[in-house]
Order: C-alpha cells, then sequence, then structure tokens
C-alpha cells in the first residue's frame, strides 16, 4: 500500500471549503491509496471559536460527501477534525475507505496542556482498524508519547501507527525520536502526519514522516511548511522483522 501524507498549513475559510480543500489533498497525493491529513486538518488548531463553528457531527453532510470524495477518487482517507457529539467536543480522527466506508472514528485520549482541556472531551477508547488487509492503530499527537497506548495497538496486531499531529515549536524530539522509536519497538510502520502552519499561536514543527519497522525514516516532508510525501508499506516486512526481533512475543507481562 501506497500512503500518501499532505502537511498542510491553515484550513478551509469555512465548512462550505471543506469538500474542495480536502480534494486538493488528493489531486497533491493522486497516487496514494491512502491519504492522511493531520490533526483537526479540517477547522484548524489554534482558533477555538473556529474550531467549535466548523465542528461536524457524524452524521454531518459534510462527513458524508467526504465519503463519497474517497468513493470517487477510489483513494482510502484518514483526517483530523472536530466532532460535535450530544455530550461535548471530541478531537477526531476518521477513517472512511476507498469505498467511502466509514471504518473508524477514534477520538483523541491524551488532551494536552489546559489549551486542549478547555475544548474538548478525552476519548475513552483505543482503536485498531483493518483497511485492505492491514492492520492499522489510530493516534494523535499527544497520544504518542505515551508508549503504552502505541503497545497496546500493536498487541492488538498493529502493522502501521497512523497518527495525525500538530506537534509545534520545541517538540522536534516527536517526529526526530518519539516516531522512530515507537516503530522500532513495537516492529511496525508509523505514518506521522504533522501540521506544518509556520505562524499562528501554535506554529508547527511539520517533519511529517513514515518510519519502517526497524526505526528508518523511508520518507519525510521539510520543517514547515506545506508538502506531500508518499511512502510503500508492506505487512509481510513488518512479518520479517518481527521473526527475528520478537519484543512482542518477549514481553514480561507477569512483571509489567
Amino acid at each position: 500500500m501506497k500512503i500518501g501524507i499532505a502537511q498542510v498549513t491553515g484550513a478551509p475559510g469555512g465548512r462550505e471549503e471543506i469538500v474542495a480543500w480536502v480534494r486538493a489533498a488528493l489531486d497533491g497525493l493522486a497516487d496514494a491509496d491512502l491519504v492522511m491529513l493531520p490533526e483537526l486538518a479540517l477547522c484548524g488548531y489554534d482558533d477555538p471559536p473556529r474550531i467549535r463553528a466548523m465542528a461536524l457531527a457524524q452524521d454531518d453532510a459534510i462527513l458524508r460527501a467526504l465519503a463519497e470524495l474517497a468513493r470517487e477518487r477510489r483513494q482510502a482517507l484518514a483526517f483530523g477534525y472536530a466532532e460535535q457529539a450530544d455530550d461535548g467536543l471530541y478531537n477526531a480522527l476518521r477513517v472512511i475507505d476507498r469505498h467511502g466506508r466509514v471504518l473508524a472514528n477514534y477520538r483523541k485520549a491524551h488532551l494536552w496542556s489546559g489549551y486542549e482541556t478547555a475544548l474538548f472531551r478525552p476519548g475513552e477508547r483505543l482503536v485498531n482498524v483493518v483497511l485492505e488487509g492491514i492492520n492499522f492503530g489510530l493516534l494523535i499527537c499527544y497520544d504518542l508519547d505515551f508508549p503504552e497506548a502505541a503497545r497496546f495497538l500493536a498487541a492488538n496486531g498493529m502493522d502501521c501507527l497512523l497518527c495525525i499531529s500538530a506537534t509545534s515549536v520545541g517538540y522536534d524530539v516527536v517526529p526526530r525520536h518519539t516516531v522512530p522509536a515507537r516503530a522500532y519497538e513495537n516492529g511496525c510502520y508509523v505514518a506521522f502526519a504533522n501540521r506544518g502552519d509556520e505562524g499562528g499561536a501554535f506554529p508547527c514543527v511539520g517533519q511529517s514522516r513514515v518510519a519502517g519497522p526497524d526505526g528508518t525514516i523511508i520518507a519525510t516532508a521539510p520543517c514547515g511548511g506545506a508538502a506531500f510525501i508518499t511512502a510503500e508499506i508492506s505487512p509481510e516486512r513488518v512479518k520479517a522483522w518481527r521473526r527475528n526481533h520478537p519484543y512482542l512475543a518477549d514481553r514480561r507481562t507477569d512483571l509489567y
């Protein structure tokens, strides 16, 4: 499978622009089987009034239009958005397959700082999803800082971790070290789709990337700004690596 990451800046100007904005990202990654957009891609990260105004319920016509767009383009989609639920607002990651079927809607479990806790409710479960025979784990930004979350997903069969993010300036350690570490310690791919905003309240470090199961970076984007990258992932490579590096099987679950 070829994964494409759109490292975006800014956000659609309004709800009526969302579908065209996502279509432009697909145009830039027309050869990708799965296209990822970063955390809160559909509304932006640093403007609470805009985030609230552009929040979408799960049955919103815009989300149905994005599912139709995925079906029309025959490309799977994974993107961040603000989800308006009956009990409050969630920082969410939605996965749609190339037939337009919604496979998962993950809600960020670990909310970062007072900024996010003032805006969102935390999600209450971790999610694995199978797409085209590949088992994907789903995390959002700060979730990645908790190795237990990625390990839980790996123990549930994860071949590739999809992590969307708004990792900001001062946290270069995340793309440079945490991403390959999570790949290596779990023997899986990690596809990290970060925002590229260079201004605003939370300028981001970019560096969207894909790491292989040995921790090698196989594709990377610049430190800021908009960019497109692609990488091939293979479950066979995951299996081959794990045969000689059986970290999951060798865990001492009687001790920890």
